[in-house]
Formats: structure tokens, C-alpha cells, sequence
């Protein structure tokens, strides 16, 4: 449902004539995808939160996505096992729909614990490059993952009743991927991480950056859902949105994985669509409940 900045173009080292009217191999099978995929989404999230019984199917949604993020999840971690891909998934899913219908809260806590670990990966993949092989250990890497669905469904699910701000989150998260392709794909010079990821650039992350911030802008003055003594943390959760990719983009590295899946054409996996996503989602948790 997004543009990706994990497979912006390769780095030119200097801006020539055809660069800026050279369009990727990609670009249309993205395009398409997102015109079929994002309004239907949207949709769905602004009818199906209008009632208590239709959000459940919402929900519904929530888990299957998030099903398909861990099965390409164990397939990073070099679980190839259709059995053991279904326990992995299915145990996680099961835990996230406990916990956001049980009685006693304990969102915040998982929530937390879902953002202290993106921010230790995150940390880890841009400054310390001895402590990246150490996050692609099994033993991390699984509960790892199981921690990133787990608290992103209990985000979701408590971040809007009516859908709006569920909606501007999506979009800015969308926007995040786009503008950073884009731009890193048109005006790209400066390699961001050439060990991670050689195709990311300065220049797309910085538009990334940029672009998120202005629709997220925009999407406030539609619907008027920000507080404003919240306005300083978006920037904080918008950045969390363009480096959680490079987050992902380490671990397709390790495990010498170009995509997560194939299952949305010419985007990946689910995983490769929703990692700036559910950066972002357990971000806007804190802004907004």
C-alpha cells in the first residue's frame, strides 16, 4: 500500500539530464497496486469503525495482515517449516486479540516494550555495525518480531474510534515511503547506509522526512484530530517511520533476502509495505492516547 525506500534507485554520483526522466521498472507495478489497494483500505477502516461489531472485523483484518507479516518474518529468520511458520504466527496473533479485549490494560506495557525495541534496532542498525549481526540471532529475532505485531495491533486498535486518525497515520506512513522513493530516486547523490541499504540516499530520507511531515500537516487541517501539546512528538514518530525501513532493510541484508515476499506486486511482501507503518503506529500510540 506504499512506496518503499528500501528500493529506491542505485546512487548516481552525479545528476545528469536522463536521471530526472527516468522512470524505474518499478514505479507502475507500485503505482497500480496503491490505486487498487488505498482507497479500498481506506474505505474499509471509515465503515468498518462505525460500529462495535463492524470493528471487529476490522480487527479481523488487523490479524491476518500481521499473519503475513510473521510468516515472511520467520522466512528472515530461516524458518522454512510450514508448520512451525503457522505455531510462530498463530500463537503471536492469538496473544494481540487476548490483550485488547481482556478486562486488565496492559497496552501500555507491550506498546513500550514494541517501541524500546524499535529503537534499540534502529540505534543499533545506524551506529553500531558489530551489534547487527547480533539482531539477526534466532533467538532475538523471534521474539523480536513477535514483540513488533503484538504491539502494533494493540496500537492500531486503540489509537482512533472513528477511523480519522487511523486514516491520517496510514497516509503519513504512505507518504513517508513515497516521497523518499521518489526523491531519492530522481535526486539521489549521498549514500544513507551503503552497508544496509546501497540504494537509500540523504536525499530521499530527507524527503521522506519532509514529506511525512507535510501530510501529516495537511490530514490536521482536514480533520482537526492533533493536540496541540502533542505537535513536538510527530516529528519524533515520523522519523521513526523512514528509519524503521532501514530497520528491515538490515535484516533482508543479513538473511541475503532482496524482498520479504512477493505477494504485492512490484512492493514485496507485507512486511516490506508495513515496516514504516508499524514503526509509526506504536509512535502515534503515546501522541494520541
Amino acid at each position: 500500500m506504499q512506496l518503499d525506500i528500501a528500493d529506491s534507485v542505485p546512487v548516481h554520483k552525479k545528476l545528469s539530464p536522463e536521471l530526472l526522466i527516468k522512470i524505474p521498472k518499478s514505479f507502475l507495478p507500485r503505482l497500480i497496486t496503491v490505486l487498487i489497494v488505498a482507497p479500498l483500505a481506506l474505505l474499509a477502516i471509515l465503515y468498518l469503525t462505525r460500529e462495535l461489531r463492524l470493528w471487529t472485523w476490522l480487527f479481523v483484518i488487523y490479524c491476518l495482515v500481521f499473519f503475513a507479516i510473521l510468516w515472511e518474518w520467520c522466512d528472515i529468520a530461516r524458518i522454512k517449516a510450514v508448520w512451525a511458520k503457522c505455531v510462530y504466527a498463530g500463537l503471536f496473533i492469538v496473544a494481540a486479540a487476548v490483550l485488547t479485549f481482556i478486562e486488565v490494560s496492559l497496552d501500555d506495557l507491550i506498546v513500550g516494550a514494541s517501541l524500546v525495541v524499535w529503537t534499540f534496532g534502529i540505534v543499533a542498525v545506524l551506529f553500531f555495525k558489530s551489534l547487527q549481526r547480533v539482531l539477526s540471532n534466532r533467538a532475538l529475532l523471534l521474539p523480536a518480531g513477535g514483540i513488533f505485531a503484538v504491539g502494533s495491533i494493540l496500537a492500531f486498535s486503540k489509537i482512533d474510534a472513528s477511523g480519522y486518525a487511523l486514516i491520517s497515520v496510514i497516509a503519513v506512513a504512505g507518504a513517508t515511503d513515497s516521497f523518499a522513493y521518489l526523491i531519492g530516486n530522481f535526486f539521489g547523490t549521498r549514500q544513507l547506509h551503503p552497508d544496509v541499504s546501497p540504494s537509500k540516499t540523504w536525499e530521499g530520507t530527507i524527503g521522506g522526512f519532509i514529506g511525512g511531515l507535510a501530510c501529516l500537516f495537511v490530514f490536521d487541517q482536514i480533520l482537526n484530530w492533533i493536540e496541540f501539546h502533542t505537535f513536538w512528538l510527530w516529528p519524533i514518530a515520523v522519523l521513526y517511520a523512514v528509519f524503521g525501513d532501514l530497520f528491515e532493510s538490515a535484516f533482508k541484508r543479513i538473511a541475503d533476502m532482496k524482498d520479504s515476499g512477493n505477494l504485492l506486486p512490484g512492493h514485496g511482501g507485507f512486511l516490506d509495505r508495513f515496516d514504516s507503518l508499524m514503526a509509526l503506529s506504536v509512535c502515534t500510540y503515546f501522541c494520541v492516547v
